[in-house]
């Protein structure tokens, strides 16, 4: 594991320059295919006027990366800052890198005025639900269901 100081890691907005960085992480974690491709990035228009994405930088690297994107959903329609995913290269786990990651977001969010931030987390995963729950997150009302069309 790199060791990195907490002072030692800056977060920044994100770039379309970061997206190949950004996809060797998630590769890293999720195996050879990945969870998301460059086309997925370009197609959410990374680092676009909705873009609410920030990257967390150590040693000149990029190190982590939370993707967020505004959009607007439910009735009455509300502003929400959607998540799709948030990767810390395993090297730098454990260090709170993720932590800084979504506080980043929420201090943009709180200074947009975006009132409603969403993360969608999977059921089993209590880790991470229990790390959303101590950032002041609540389970919400909303239940996702899904139906998936075979090609």
């Amino acid at each position: 594991m790199a060791n990195v100081k907490k002072s030692g890691v800056s977060i920044r907005r994100v770039a379309r320059s970061d997206i190949d960085t950004v996809l060797a992480i998630d590769r890293k974690i999720s195996g050879e295919q990945g969870l998301v491709t460059y086309r997925d990035m370009v197609t959410a228009d990374l680092g676009g006027p909705l873009d609410l994405s920030f990257v967390a930088e150590a040693n000149g690297q990029v190190v982590g990366f939370i993707w967020c994107r505004l959009t607007y959903v439910g009735i009455p329609i509300i502003e929400v800052a959607l998540t799709h995913m948030m990767v810390v290269d395993p090297d730098y786990q454990g260090q709170g890198i993720a932590g800084k990651l979504v506080n980043a977001l929420l201090d943009h969010c709180q200074a947009e005025e975006i009132e409603t931030v969403r993360i969608v987390v999977g059921e089993r995963n209590t880790r991470l639900q229990h790390f959303f729950e101590r950032l002041g997150f609540h389970r919400s009302a909303l239940i996702n269901y899904t139906k998936t069309f075979e090609n």
